[in-house]
């Protein structure tokens, strides 16, 4: 075998072992890091919050909160079957743009009543918590729940609608 070849083999085996070891540490790096990538829901905010409340007032309003979330099941599950019924009917030949719209319409309807029923059951219900906890429940369900505000914002404005930096827009004016 000449030189040339050795060395084209060396150097072969060289960039293989560097690939290797660069996947392997990616697949390490990320299997790490996805474990320390916390996954937040709404209700998870409720209880990141609550830590400051005994163990009996965290039951208390838990029990509150799944009681209220109770009431929307139904109409969320007629929900989820008529976006089912929009998903296959978008299979079929011919496509029918107004009906699957029509059952979105519809599907998105039961989703609001299930959500007002809860909301509404969860105010009525929250007479039972002491205020420290009606605090914490109020601030979640009774804020804006506008998925798509990200794209509405204007430079420098924060979620809340208030210009970033800690001022509302009141004293933001007044200045």
């Amino acid at each position: 075998m000449s030189t040339k070849w050795k060395i084209l083999i060396g150097l072969s085996l060289v960039l293989n072992l560097f690939l290797i070891a660069v996947i392997g540490g990616a697949a390490f790096v990320i299997h790490r890091h996805m474990h320390d990538f916390r996954r937040t829901s709404g209700l998870a905010a409720i209880w990141d919050d609550s830590r400051a409340l005994t163990d009996a007032e965290r039951a208390q309003m838990a029990a509150v909160v799944k009681a209220a979330a109770l009431t929307g099941e139904p109409d969320l599950a007629k929900a989820a079957d008529i976006r089912n019924q929009a998903a296959q009917l978008a299979q079929v030949q011919p496509y029918d743009a107004a009906r699957i719209t029509a059952l979105s319409d519809e599907a998105r309807g039961y989703e609001d009543d299930a959500r007002t029923k809860v909301e509404n059951t969860l105010i009525q219900s929250m007479a039972s918590l002491t205020p420290a906890e009606r605090a914490i429940v109020a601030n979640h369900i009774l804020r804006a729940s506008f998925r798509f505000r990200y794209f509405t914002m204007k430079p420098g404005q924060g979620l809340d609608g208030n210009p970033m930096g800690g001022q509302s827009a009141a004293s933001a004016s007044s200045r």
